[in-house]
């Protein structure tokens, strides 16, 4: 590909990230022009994408365009990559840190089944920096891979026993006829078809990604007031809608709601600034103004904020940030 192929994304915190295909390189800018990470060797503004190969087939990162360049959120200096394993409903993350100030950086993600896939994406050149493997895996094969692939990092994941009352509960023949959901046996697409999903999970970002599949929009707004969401949690829903929002695919069915996600992840967006309590931030967005769906989203969620508030100063905040969002929407 020719190189100077470029993408750009714009992030919510304003930074200009610029990747060079080609070389799979990517600069971000700020307002004062182009950014020298933390730690970057002889002061280079120029950073290689991480490329993240998961290893096994319990492994689930199908919300990634795998092999393409995806972009995700970083919090902290570090890069968040959400991913599940063990045929379980939870979402578990990989941080890698980035030395940037950048709150969105690009990253590529590979999945290899087998020992044959990661040996024959490595010789097409597909060659992955870190690979995430189960703790399951001998400990002879890891030693063959890093000495047949001395530059990768391995990083190793521990399973988790699934503690859910569902699945802690016995199982009797009653039970079993009228089709209880086990997690420990069933992937996210097969619990998919079950009407009462909600009485299922207690994962937010599980329930969020399942009911973006469906093309269910209105259930992922609910889940702002049905769960009390941690910023994380928004900003993984977050990473599947932008993957929709952008399409690369062409879906006709992505074109058709294109712009409710794109309101949806504006107000998950504004929706962590609440979560955060960033009173300037959101205050700032307050004077901007919002659009008529989004306010009645972030009018909601602050009302339910509002009603669980810990302290009065928060309380007071809320109050007074709920009814600007009121009075703008009787402006409208």
């Amino acid at each position: 590909m020719d190189d100077t192929v470029y993408e750009e994304r714009k992030t919510p915190a304003g930074f200009l990230v610029k990747v060079r295909i080609s070389k799979l390189t990517y600069v971000v800018f700020t307002e004062s022009g182009p950014e020298v990470p933390k730690g970057a060797k002889n002061n280079s503004i120029v950073v290689n994408v991480p490329r993240v190969g998961f290893f096994g087939d319990d492994f689930d990162v199908s919300h990634f365009h795998l092999g393409e360049l995806s972009f995700v959120n970083v919090k902290a200096g570090k890069m968040v990559i959400p991913y599940q394993h063990g045929f379980s409903n939870e979402i578990k993350t990989i941080y890698l840190g980035t030395g940037s100030q950048s709150d969105v950086l690009p990253v590529v993600i590979y999945h290899y089944k087998n020992k044959e896939d990661l040996m024959a994406a490595w010789e097409r050149g597909e060659q992955a920096q870190f690979l995430v493997v189960d703790e399951e895996i001998p400990r002879s094969d890891m030693v063959s891979f890093k000495i047949r692939y001395p530059s990768m990092n391995i990083l190793v994941i521990k399973k988790r026993i699934n503690t859910s009352a569902e699945s802690q509960s016995p199982k009797t023949e009653e039970s079993k006829d009228k089709g209880v959901v086990d997690y420990d046996k069933v992937r996210a697409t097969d619990v998919a078809k079950n009407q009462n999903l909600n009485t299922y999970s207690e994962n937010p970002v599980f329930l969020a990604r399942i009911h973006l599949r469906a093309m269910e929009l209105d259930k992922v707004k609910q889940l702002l007031l049905d769960f009390h969401l941690s910023s994380d949690d928004v900003m993984f829903i977050r990473t599947f809608l932008d993957v929709m929002i952008k399409n690369e695919y062409k879906k006709p069915e992505l074109d058709t709601v294109k712009p409710q996600l794109i309101a949806m992840n504006e107000a998950f967006r504004l929706a962590v600034l609440i979560l955060e309590f960033q009173v300037e931030a959101f205050e700032i967005e307050l004077d901007g103004g919002f659009s008529k769906d989004i306010s009645h989203m972030i009018y909601a969620l602050l009302a339910k904020e509002q009603d669980s508030a810990k302290d009065l100063e928060h309380e007071i905040v809320l109050w007074e940030w709920k009814l600007r969002v009121r009075a703008s929407l009787y402006k409208k």
